[in-house]
């Protein structure tokens, strides 16, 4: 059953990434259609405000519609995971430099201050950004 209904239903996250579309104009845009009929909020313990988005089938046809868009929506592709080499920490706890293949990239963490200079690290392609993907629970330790 849960198959059903993730091809009737996307998250707003992968449906901006699969249309090549960003999220604040997804946002525009959800305000002239009808909530519960073109999209959901999924409940969980949060504020109502901060529930996430789902956009319904008849949503998206309309939405497709209304781009210009004749192509079908598939889901985005598995996340590409890379491992690495954490090179250069920086100011910013939020931010490294990973070695991967030979290049330096620079990726998004929730705080740096548990990677030690050469730790192997994986990390992830989110669409936009390389972020971690998973983070150390003590310093240099998984």
């Amino acid at each position: 059953m849960n198959k059903d209904i993730s091809n009737e239903r996307m998250k707003e996250k992968e449906l901006s990434v699969s249309l090549g579309v960003s999220r604040e104009m997804l946002k525009m845009m959800r305000d002239s259609y009808t909530e519960g009929t073109h999209w959901i909020r999924e409940e969980s313990n949060k504020p109502k405000n901060l529930w996430k988005v789902v956009w319904t089938e008849q949503g998206m046809s309309m939405l497709r519609k209304n781009l210009g868009l004749d192509i079908t929506i598939d889901p985005p592709p598995p996340l590409e995971e890379k491992e690495g080499v954490v090179s250069a920490k920086f100011k910013n706890p939020r931010i490294m430099s990973v070695l991967v293949e030979g290049k330096n990239l620079n990726v998004l963490c929730k705080d740096s201050s548990k990677f030690s200079m050469g730790m192997d690290v994986k990390i992830k392609w989110d669409g936009l950004r390389w972020v971690v993907a998973k983070h150390p629970r003590f310093l240099g330790k998984y």
